[in-house]
Parts: structure tokens; C-alpha cells; sequence
């Protein structure tokens, strides 16, 4: 009884405007305290404990990496190398900002860190060209879900550690599927925003040479993705010390080469990737207590013993779609790492007993993750797009639905052509 009254409080509050993050404290603290008889002081101590960890440290390190390319002129050399490939589509700029989400993640590793980041850039850009301010917020939150598809992806790595599958194998495997979302989401942004920039035609010489010129002028930031992708592969260093190093790499850079960042201008960005971080940082302690209340509660058993009768009883499609579907719903309204934590040691034996390959699984499970980044009512992505580029929250929500509909259909694929994801892993 208690637990129905505190959850119906909780989506009346919702209603009414309450900040999620404070939503998910109201949950934590009244369930701990009325349901299952956990003492406050927990949520202290369990916050603290989230925010330590190692894996988490990547966060606001690659946060602080997109900053750094930006400052120092780097993402604005790969937003040109962006917009002179897709410079014959039309709605150019809305695919610019897609493309260029997919350049970013390889080296940010983090969705918030993708939207923060070309949401600065590409907003003014993409309003200047026409696009209304809630479609071009929703373009930049979608286009950050590749995120943490597109090596290397700090959940791919948490993922793996937490189910014992490869980190790098799962990396590898999640190569085609990013590209194939990139894909789909530039169709998609480019017949939306057709109206706001109508196609130009340009010869296939000219686009190549543009494409030629603009590679060597983004050569320092893809110097940064070379860096990160050769460094996790052959073992140079961790996902958090890859971090690290491109932080470094590109203040150095910023500092040294570019000469566009100052000394006296590093305190300036760091503050500003610590606003970001800020964002991010309740609402992942909020999430990991949320998954310790589920456990208390014996819910991950129920859910198990669920999946496993569903399938004996209706087949092994079933069971998949109600997998799909809990990953879709329970990343709606929490943080991807709590809910790697969460359902990744519920639904990995269970698709491992209907023989669907451990790293496939594991891309299928990280994609779902990333789509709940843009699904209301959390939306992670939504709320970084929002502080951001200063679009209400509910207008972005009002135009993410057509990009939800978008990614469901690319993550469809992801689970219908193992190819997709093996290809690279068995090569």
C-alpha cells in the first residue's frame, strides 16, 4: 500500500512540473524509509559511493574532452569535415549536426557529452538555417544517442566488466550498428528540415576535393579518435585513462598548436564541463540507489523467473520483445549505467539460454540504453539539450517522437541481422 501511494505521489508530482531529479529522491527516500525500512543515511553514503567510482570518473573527463575541442577549435574543423560530406542532401545543416555526433563519439565516449557539445555548436546554426528551436534541440538529442554506440563507449566497457564479455569485442561490434543509426538519423533530419534548406547540386569532383580539404584541417581531432580507438584496442589504457588522455590531448592542443585557449581560459571551460557534469552526476547516485531497492525487493528474481515461463510457454520471440521492452522502459525513467547494473545480469543468461551471441546481446542491450537517453520522462539527453541550448524541456519532448520511432527501427534491425554486430568481432 505504502509503495502504490508513493509511486502515484510520484507521477502527480511529475504531472504538476517537478524536477526528475528530484522526483527520483522522493521515490529513493520515501521507499527507503516506508517500504523497505532502509535507514536515510544510505543514500549518503550510496550517492558518494557512485560518484567515486573509476568507471564514473570518464564522465566528466570526456565531458571536459568535447569542451577542450571545442575551445580549441577542433570541433568546429570536424563540423567542416561534416558539412562537405553531406553538403548535397538537403537539410544540410540538421544532417551536419548528426554526422558530426558520430565524429564526436568516437571521441567523447559519453551521449551527454556528444549533445552538450555539438548543441553549442550546431543550435545557433541550425536556427539561423531556418530549423524551429524545438526541432533543432530534439536533432542534437537524438544525434547524441550514437554516443555511446560508436566506439569507444564507456557503457560498453561497464557493460562488459559487469557480464564478463569482452569490452573490446563489444566495442567492435558496436561499429556498424552506430554507422547504420548515423545512417538512418541523417535520412531522417534531412527530410524533415528539406523545406528549411532545399538540396544544392554540387559535381562529385567538387565534393571531393571540399571532403579532401576539410580532412586536413580536422587532422588534429581525428588525430584525437585515432588516439582513443588505437589506445583501448591494443590495450594502451583504460576507458577512464582514454579519458584522460584526450583531455590532456586536446588542452595541449588548444593551448599549443591551435592557440586558441588561454591559461586563463582553463578554469573557464573546466567550470563549464563541471555544470554539465552536474546534470549527470544526481541523477546517476539517484539511479544506482533505485537499482538497490529493486534488489532488496527480490524484483530482478521475479522478473527472471517471468522471462524464463514466458518463453517456455510462448516462445522464444516473446521472450526477446518483453526483453526489448523492459530495457526500453526501465532506460525511460533511469541512467544507463544503473540500468546496465539493473537488468544486464537479469536478461544476459536468459539470452544466452535462447542462443543469442553474448556480444550481439550486448550491443542490442547498450542501443536500447541510448534510445531511452531521448524518451521521456527521464531523457538524459532531453534535460543536457535543454540546459544547453535553452529549449524548454517540453518542447523538446513534443518533437523527439518521430526520432524514438527512427532509432526503434534501427535497433529493429540490430536484432534481426546478427551480421551487424559480429561481422567485425569474428574478423
Amino acid at each position: 500500500m505504502a509503495l502504490t501511494v508513493i509511486s502515484v505521489l510520484t507521477v502527480l508530482m511529475f504531472v504538476f512540473g517537478t524536477p526528475i531529479v528530484l522526483l527520483m529522491a522522493f521515490w529513493v527516500a520515501a521507499t527507503s524509509y516506508w517500504v523497505i525500512d532502509f535507514p536515510l543515511a544510505n543514500m549518503g553514503v550510496s550517492s558518494l559511493d557512485a560518484l567515486k567510482s573509476f568507471a564514473f570518473l570518464a564522465v566528466p573527463l570526456f565531458i571536459s574532452t568535447g569542451d577542450f575541442l571545442t575551445a580549441g577549435g577542433l570541433s568546429q574543423r570536424l563540423i567542416g569535415l561534416s558539412k562537405s560530406m553531406v553538403a548535397f542532401l538537403p537539410g544540410r545543416t540538421a544532417a551536419t549536426s548528426v554526422l558530426a555526433s558520430g565524429l564526436f563519439s568516437a571521441v567523447s565516449g559519453s551521449n551527454a557529452a556528444t549533445a552538450a557539445t555539438i548543441g553549442q555548436l550546431m543550435g545557433p546554426e541550425m536556427k539561423a538555417s531556418g530549423v524551429k528551436p524545438g526541432l533543432a534541440g530534439a536533432i542534437v538529442a537524438a544525434g547524441g544517442t550514437l554516443g555511446v554506440v560508436i566506439p569507444p563507449s564507456t557503457i560498453f566497457i561497464i557493460y562488459g566488466v559487469t557480464m564478463g564479455v569482452s569490452p573490446v569485442d563489444l566495442n567492435l561490434g558496436g561499429m556498424l550498428p552506430g554507422i547504420l543509426m548515423m545512417i538512418i538519423l541523417i535520412g531522417f533530419c534531412s527530410y524533415l528540415t528539406r523545406g528549411a534548406e532545399p538540396a544544392d547540386r554540387f559535381h562529385p569532383a567538387t565534393l571531393l576535393k571540399n571532403v579532401a580539404i576539410e580532412t586536413k584541417g580536422a587532422f588534429l581531432g581525428l588525430v584525437a579518435v585515432a588516439l582513443l580507438f588505437f589506445g583501448l584496442y591494443l590495450g594502451w589504457f583504460s576507458s577512464t585513462e582514454a579519458a584522460g588522455v584526450a583531455t590532456v590531448y586536446c588542452m595541449i592542443v588548444g593551448l599549443y598548436v591551435t592557440r586558441q585557449v588561454q591559461w586563463r581560459n582553463v578554469p573557464k571551460i573546466l567550470q563549464a564541463s563541471a555544470a554539465i557534469t552536474g546534470i549527470i552526476a544526481p541523477m546517476v547516485a539517484f539511479s544506482l540507489q533505485f537499482q538497490q531497492i529493486l534488489s532488496v525487493m527480490d524484483v530482478p528474481s521475479m522478473i527472471q523467473a517471468f522471462l524464463v515461463e514466458m518463453g517456455k510457454v510462448h516462445g522464444p520471440s516473446y521472450t526477446i520483445a518483453a526483453m526489448l521492452g523492459l530495457i526500453l522502459i526501465i532506460g525511460c525513467i533511469t541512467e544507463s549505467v544503473a540500468v546496465v547494473l539493473i537488468l544486464a545480469p537479469i536478461l544476459g543468461p536468459v539470452a544466452v539460454a535462447l542462443n543469442i551471441h553474448p556480444v550481439h546481446w550486448g550491443v542490442i542491450f547498450v542501443v536500447g540504453t541510448s534510445i531511452g537517453f531521448i524518451t521521456p520522462p527521464y531523457g538524459l539527453n532531453l534535460f543536457v539539450t535543454s540546459a544547453v541550448m535553452g529549449v524548454p524541456y517540453g518542447e523538446l519532448v513534443r518533437n523527439i517522437s518521430i526520432f524514438v520511432v527512427c532509432l526503434l527501427l534501427a535497433w529493429a534491425l540490430i536484432v534481426l541481422v546478427p551480421w551487424l554486430t559480429l561481422a567485425l568481432v569474428s574478423a
